[in-house]
């Protein structure tokens, strides 16, 4: 079993605060804590383990004589179950002008006896498993994709080499840690009063995001398998046993997250802005519009009043305000693009969360920055926060003891919660932070009083108590992540995702390959 989950969450305002870990019943946070150092989500500690990718001696890239395995100890390979997912952190190399190495992720799935089902996320093509010997390739058109086990750390863990191959030529090469994705020791199903109440399959694409209306839930679903997304629509009065009243699946449907406002649902798309739904017939949704108009690939929405947020990626980062006084007719107010010089790839971000007159948006590498909103005609930075390998996707805002705290979080290798200080932005301070295992990236949060949920991908649900923001604790969980679940694949973005607690009694949250979960909001 994978060790005790306390040794891998993140919480460090307790190891360097003066004041210790009192018990749970102490006085109410009175605001007092000491700013934390911010070393990023990632550290670059150099090769993840011994062996190496050889560039020249004439093996056939990807093949085991292309790597350098001598200073492996590959007698340890036989102890490793042979089956299950496995997510990887990587460490690609440096190449060329690089002083370090960069992060990445991979992952690969063995049915029973070790027989590879999918590597990096591709069909397999070879694969061979013996008491000294760990190979796994998958193929995608002329690219190969590779790994190589050289010592294992437990029955459960391993490190290796990792090597992308296009043409038959080598185009990267990684060292990587790989960990079997099991519940951490002693867990169940479910914790802190936490119940399964509904679970419903989704159909349409690849389901990533809910968001509960009145008496109906809408799953949006991303584009998946050669198949379009689109949206799937429960009646949610008996949240114990949700009914099929809908749904809407355009050709070529690409979408990422979803908001409402009377009648009209607002969707973010990759590729087509922000679709506007009409959903005065929960049974018969139609699709009404696309805004701004024209291509462009936008990763989350938010509204606030009358006003609907949508954040856009590339090519140029930025944010674009909507009059939504007419719900069914958004009229664009204004863009704006802060830092451009953005990469290209999309990051499904929850969009600009405001709070009192501000926006707080997540940019990626950028960061989270806080915007004077008041007037949308002359959006202002106000201030920013940012770490090194920086992929920040979604945040939750609140007010404790007078402070105004942001609740930020990332997406990637070693991506976790920080709880930010954020009064005064330009001086934005980390008080404390959250993380589970490395390999496993957290999606999405939302902030209910003083408790705090957070999607977590194979982690599942996880509930914190924030009512001292600089320490928080885990109250309760939900392991929504299970390797047997038809449709389940070796990518970061598996299980629990999408998230919606409107306030109802009940959690709603969408796992991708489960579907549409109910739970009990915790009291």
């Amino acid at each position: 079993m994978p060790s005790a989950r306390a040794a891998l969450t993140v919480l460090l305002a307790c190891a360097v605060s003066t004041l210790g870990c009192s018990d749970a019943g102490e006085q109410p946070w009175d605001g007092s804590y000491i700013p934390l150092e911010e070393r990023g989500d990632w550290v670059d500690t150099g090769p993840l383990s011994t062996c190496g990718v050889l560039e020249e001696g004439g093996a056939a890239c990807g093949s085991l004589e292309s790597f350098d395995l001598r200073q492996c100890r590959r007698g340890t390979l036989k102890s490793l179950e042979r089956w299950g997912i496995f997510r990887a952190e990587l460490r690609y190399a440096p190449r060329d002008s690089e002083t370090r190495g960069r992060a990445g992720s991979g992952g690969f799935k063995l049915g029973p006896g070790g027989v590879p089902e999918s590597v990096f996320g591709v069909p397999p093509v070879a694969g061979l498993w013996d008491s000294r010997t760990l190979l796994l390739s998958g193929r995608e058109g002329d690219t190969l994709y590779t790994f190589v086990g050289c010592n294992a750390v437990d029955e459960h863990v391993l490190t290796g080499c990792f090597s992308v191959c296009r043409n038959g030529r080598l185009e990267q090469s990684a060292t990587f840690r790989a960990e079997r994705m099991m519940r951490f020791e002693g867990e169940r199903e479910a914790s802190g009063g936490l119940r399964l109440l509904s679970e419903s399959s989704v159909r349409i694409g690849r389901p990533v995001d809910v968001h509960v209306s009145g008496s109906h839930a809408y799953v949006v679903s991303r584009k998946h398998a050669g198949r379009p997304g689109g949206l799937t629509i429960f009646d949610v009065s008996d949240p114990s046993a949700p009914v099929l009243v809908g749904s809407l699946s355009p050709e070529g449907a690409d979408w990422r997250n979803a908001v409402s406002g009377e009648g009209t649902l607002y969707v973010a798309t990759a590729n087509h802005g922000v679709a506007v739904v009409d959903i005065s017939q929960p049974s018969a949704p139609t699709l009404r519009s696309h805004v701004p108009g024209g291509p462009l690939p936008v990763s989350g929405v938010n509204v606030a009043g009358e006003r609907l947020y949508a954040i856009v990626e590339s090519p140029e980062p930025g944010t674009l305000v909507f009059d939504i006084s007419e719900p069914g007719t958004p009229h664009f107010l204004v863009g704006s693009m802060r830092e451009a010089r953005e990469p290209n790839r999309l990051y499904s971000g929850r969009g600009a969360t405001p709070y009192e007159g501000r926006l707080y948006i997540n940019h990626q590498s950028q960061g989270l920055k806080v915007v004077d909103g008041r007037d949308p005609s002359q959006l202002s930075l106000l201030g920013k926060y940012t770490y090194p390998y920086a992929r920040s996707a979604a945040s939750a805002v609140g007010t404790f003891a007078s402070r105004i705290v942001a609740f930020e979080l990332g997406r990637g290798p070693g991506a976790r919660l920080r709880v930010l200080d954020a009064t005064v932005p330009s001086n934005i301070l980390k008080m404390s932070e959250y993380g589970l295992r490395h390999v496993v990236s957290p999606h999405t949060l939302q902030l209910r009083g003083s408790r705090l949920y957070l999607t977590y991908h194979h982690e599942g649900l996880r509930v914190l108590d924030v009512s001292n923001p600089s320490r928080p604790s885990e109250l309760a969980y939900f392991n929504s992540f299970r390797e047997t679940d038809p449709g389940r694949g070796d990518g970061a973005d598996e299980g629990a995702a999408g998230l919606h607690v409107p306030g109802d009694g009940y959690v709603y949250v969408v796992d991708t390959a489960r579907g549409l979960l109910v739970l009990n909001e915790l009291r």
